[in-house]
């Protein structure tokens, strides 16, 4: 019984944990906010805005290959999710070829924002802790 409770107190914790971070926006991409990470790690940033669009293009040099990191964020996640669907397919093409190059792709929606880009600047663009959750995407 003094097992059960432990490992019972200890899930409770740890859900504890996950609400929190998930009710103070830990998780939710901000433009301005992966620019600036982007920046701080070397990237030739630009961002803006257009058509109630918010934007951000990184490049950088990764042993040879284009580093880069694209970002949009849409006003509403309805828009956001039918943007996704749109050009997901078109991205998962695209890793696959630069897989064959070596280059490891990867791309995904959260909340109101679209991306693509290299692992590596996803990573630097997302910050921690949602840099934890980024792979390269296969077909």
């Amino acid at each position: 019984m003094k097992k059960f409770t432990k490992i019972l107190a200890v899930v409770m914790l740890v859900l504890m944990v996950a609400m929190t971070f998930a009710s103070c926006g830990i998780f939710s991409l901000n433009t301005e906010k992966m620019a600036k990470r982007l920046d701080r790690k070397g990237y030739q940033v630009s961002s803006g805005e257009e058509d109630g669009i918010e934007f951000v293009y990184a490049r950088g040099d990764a042993d040879g290959y284009d580093d880069f990191f694209e970002a949009a964020t849409f006003e509403n996640k309805d828009d956001a999710k039918e943007a996704y669907d749109d050009i997901k397919d078109g991205w998962a093409d695209m890793a696959d070829e630069f897989a064959e190059a070596g280059v490891k792709i990867t791309y995904g929606k959260s909340g109101n924002t679209v991306y693509y880009g290299t692992v590596k600047a996803v990573k630097a663009a997302l910050g921690f802790p949602s840099n934890l959750f980024v792979f390269a995407k296969k077909k």
